[in-house]
């Protein structure tokens, strides 16, 4: 497996040109402490449990919860925030967009690396290759380091047209908790080995085209702001 690289970091941003060509881009404190401090303490009793695959080929119990629009209202400033919006705009233009799935994944102690992977291979041959149908927002619950597993992203890797290296270099996302980091569809990327005795658990969701809106949440809301009822049905 390859290890850390020194193939750069992102400044935050929300400028299109710049996100569409690193792949991604990180966001300081995008969570307030405060409803940081809430997240950890609300998501405890949602999370369900499963088994995952160890570091030493055995397996380890880890722990997930998608559908959270359906669950709680606690995080829908989040999914309205305006430096989020404003990157949604500026990548899918006069496409317009709309509001995936959101989700908590847990990263257990001991817990093995996922294969690298895009999240847009469902889609791909929906948009150009550097358009692309949807971006993931991962914002860090916990410390994100390379001992508990933080994101491991291939800058650049959404322009190539080849099949995904699992050997090849890659960035590590270091983050505090309440820090984002955004993802273009189609870039490399994974969680990484989870070597410490701590958990990383991370609250994701997805802007996608409007184009491919029967794909958008599944969730049955009711209740929902407004502005988040629009941009989930995608006529924000």
């Amino acid at each position: 497996m390859a290890s850390r690289s020194d193939i750069g970091t992102s400044a935050p941003t929300t400028d299109r040109p710049a996100f569409l060509r690193q792949g991604y881009t990180i966001i300081p404190g995008l969570m307030s402490d405060e409803l940081l401090m809430q997240a950890r303490e609300s998501c405890e009793p949602w999370l369900m449990a499963f088994d995952a695959r160890s570091i030493d080929g055995g397996t380890v119990r880890s722990r997930y919860r998608k559908g959270l629009l359906a669950v709680t209202r606690l995080f829908d400033d989040l999914y309205m925030h305006p430096l989020l919006l404003d990157l949604a705009t500026r990548v899918f233009k006069q496409e317009g967009y709309i509001l995936g799935g959101a989700s908590i994944r847990n990263v257990a102690p001991r817990e093995a690396a996922r294969a690298m992977h895009m999240d847009d291979v469902i889609f791909a041959e929906e948009q150009p290759r550097n358009n692309p149908c949807m971006i993931n927002v991962l914002i860090a619950l916990d410390d994100f380091t390379a001992e508990t597993g933080a994101t491991h992203v291939v800058p650049r890797s959404h322009l190539w047209d080849r099949e995904i290296d699992q050997r090849c270099a890659y960035m590590t996302a270091d983050m505090r908790p309440g820090s984002a980091i955004v993802l273009h569809g189609r870039v490399w990327h994974r969680n990484g080995d989870n070597t410490s005795d701590q958990e990383r658990k991370a609250l994701s969701f997805t802007y996608r085209t409007r184009k491919l809106r029967k794909a958008g949440s599944s969730d049955v809301v009711e209740g929902l702001p407004e502005k988040l009822e629009r941009i989930v049905q995608g006529v924000a």
